[in-house]
């Protein structure tokens, strides 16, 4: 059948013509609502070209760090620490970063290439490892001078977005390391206000962060924010307040060089992401085993084994306990100690508590443990999440003795200026004794100098409770004779 006559096609054109501005006309999907706010605020920073232009930044300012997890009573959630000046650089080209100090020394430096170190309080230098690059890689990725570009780019996804009832929705990200991040622009000015996802961690589980930006300023072509807060689980962790930005500075080369003494060393961490672990036999059946972070030692009974501390991450426990089969052999890990209260000492003590191990602490301590082994892991289970076993605690007051006829271990309470909650352990035919950040000498360092009221409070107690120790076996640093304390006790 034949359709010659102009008014049919005219007819055609207009149904055509109509469906054409019915599908011009759809309303955007939620990914494209959230594109176009993204866009916009991109636009609102200087634009997306201006902010890919950037290959470096430089901040001077202020940082405040709060230690969630660390404070000194086990009432406290958290160390608050002193304003300090911080000035970190940022090289997005390698990428790279370092950190320097008031007299422009570097503190800090990693290199995704090289590897890197911190400048610990001038003591001595540790290596970065495989584990600590790929945080920072991980930093340099979504620092908010970057971030919209990865954000609008092909590698991530832009899911959509949520009603917040604050005025326009969040856009819900897919980002380029895979975590889901909200993002929440301001609807005056356009620019990012507020950013929330859920990460894994390795102590924390599945922890909740918020970063909260204010104070946009003018630098070159971009606005990027003098002011930003660090919330996790809810708490204040760190306040960065800059006074001056800079971007795309001629860099000093030199500040990236690795010292010489340790070049080959941190050649050997920087691809390492295993827990390197060292154990030494401190007398029969008691090992010593040190890493370049956090130490534990373990104790052989007729039947069993005891540990002290289970820090860090399930990795380090793992490993731990690996060397236990290594230098013990098959017998059961019946009890872990835990020092005190703080979250790095107990970063891996769920992997113990899923082994069926008895975890003793002193009972100020019991609220921050018990929190540790109810974190939910369920954006990378560990081995407690995805066992059935329940947690077992036994609480110290003041003191206990661990015995079997063959060994003794005695645990001392004292309310140590660190940690109200601190356990002593003396090993009395050894004359051994283990402690955590009461007394520390980093290895390479050549001394501790004059003590720290810590070290003094250590030094009291043990003298008052009448312990003989010879070796103190620390959760960080080397092993230091007893001597080495006394010195600086006498003469403090």
């Amino acid at each position: 059948m034949k359709h010659s006559s102009p008014s049919f096609w005219l007819f055609v054109l207009l149904i055509l013509f109509i469906v054409g501005l019915q599908l011009g006309c759809a309303p955007a999907t939620p990914a494209q609502q959230g594109r176009q706010i993204l866009e916009d605020a991109a636009a609102a920073m200087g634009g997306l070209a201006a902010l890919d232009a950037i290959e470096n930044i430089s901040r001077q300012g202020t940082r405040q760090v709060s230690s969630i997890g660390h404070g000194r009573l086990t009432t406290e959630p958290a160390w608050v620490q002193p304003t300090r000046p911080y000035h970190p650089i940022i090289d997005f080209t390698v990428p790279r970063d370092l950190v320097l100090n008031s007299r422009g020394d570097v503190v800090a430096m990693s290199d995704s290439t090289k590897g890197g170190y911190r400048d610990v309080l001038g003591r001595t230098l540790v290596p970065a490892d495989g584990t600590d690059l790929s945080l920072s890689r991980r930093e340099w990725d979504r620092d908010i001078a970057r971030f919209l570009v990865h954000a609008l780019g092909q590698e991530s996804t832009i899911e959509g977005v949520s009603e917040t009832g604050e005025g326009q929705p969040s856009v819900n990200v897919r980002y380029i390391d895979g975590v889901l991040y909200k993002v929440h622009v301001d609807d005056a000015s356009g620019l990012i206000s507020r950013v929330e996802f859920t990460e894994a961690h390795d102590r924390f589980g599945d922890l909740a962060r918020e970063w909260i930006f204010s104070d946009y300023r003018q630098v070159g072509d971009v606005q990027l924010p003098f002011s930003m807060t660090i919330k996790d689980m809810g708490m204040t962790a760190r306040v960065l307040e800059w006074e001056e930005i800079s971007i795309n500075d001629p860099l000093q080369e030199d500040l990236f060089e690795i010292p010489e003494g340790i070049r080959e060393t941190v050649a050997s961490f920087a691809d390492d992401m295993s827990i390197r672990m060292t154990a030494t036999e401190l007398a029969k059946g008691v090992y010593f085993g040190e890493t370049k972070g956090m130490n534990s030692m373990w104790v052989e009974f007729q039947d069993f084994v005891l540990v002290v501390e289970g820090p860090n991450s399930e990795k380090q426990s793992l490993e731990t306990m690996r060397q236990i089969k290594e230098t013990i052999g098959e017998k059961p890990v019946r009890y872990l100690v835990t020092t005190h209260s703080h979250e790095d000492h107990n970063g891996g003590i769920r992997t113990y508590a899923a082994a069926g191990v008895t975890i003793i602490t002193q009972e100020r301590n019991e609220t921050a443990i018990r929190d540790h082994l109810s974190y939910s892991f369920t954006l990378e289970p560990d081995r407690l999440a995805n066992s059935p076993q329940e947690p077992k605690i036994e609480l110290v007051t003041d003191r206990k003795t661990i015995t079997d006829g063959t060994r003794t271990v005695e645990l001392l309470h004292g309310e140590a200026p660190h940690a109200d909650g601190s356990l002593l352990i003396y090993l009395p035919r050894e004359r051994l004794l283990f402690e955590s950040d009461l007394f520390t000498i980093l290895r390479g360092q050549p001394g501790a100098g004059a003590i720290r009221p810590d070290s003094q409070f250590l030094y009291d107690t043990v003298t008052q409770a009448g312990w003989r120790v010879n070796q103190i076996v620390p959760g960080h640093g080397r092993l230091i004779e007893w001597k080495e304390l006394a010195d600086g006790a006498k003469s403090n």
